[in-house]
């Protein structure tokens, strides 16, 4: 399978390029949602395992993922990956001067293991048109 693609112009913002010089772009498109039940009967018919075992499973993991991230651990997975959180903070002239409220949102951080990598590193692609629609919701 391949990744759909479909072409948008913008502006191009390289140095040099006139004002209104515009590029075509490709634009990366989700296929589908796989839904949380769509992935564990997927995952339950790769194994002995029934669906309602993987859910188990997956809430488990997402339970204990969510421990583990809050304690400041970081997740290693084998070959899916690895989680870890980061926070980023405003910054203030004098230790002092520094508390935790100065911390922005924090964020999941996930590192792709070596087989999602290879995956990733060289994708195939299908351009699709995309067919505009009018202002009234008709094609």
């Amino acid at each position: 399978m391949s990744l759909m693609y479909h072409l948008v112009q913008r502006p191009d913002k390289s140095e040099g390029a006139a004002e209104d010089a515009k590029l075509y772009y490709g634009q990366v498109r989700v296929r589908q949602q796989i839904t949380f039940d769509q992935l564990c009967e997927t995952i339950a018919d790769r194994s002995t395992a029934s669906k309602g075992d993987v859910q188990v499973v997956l809430d488990g993991l997402i339970h204990v993922l969510n421990q583990q991230l809050q304690n400041g651990n970081s997740v290693q997975m084998g070959d899916f990956g690895s989680f870890r959180m980061s926070c980023g903070s405003r910054g203030v002239i004098n230790k002092e001067d520094f508390d935790t409220s100065l911390f922005k949102k924090g964020k999941i951080i996930f590192t792709p293991g070596a087989k999602l990598k290879n995956m990733a590193a060289q994708p195939k692609f299908e351009r699709i048109e995309v067919v505009k629609e009018a202002d009234d919701g008709t094609v």
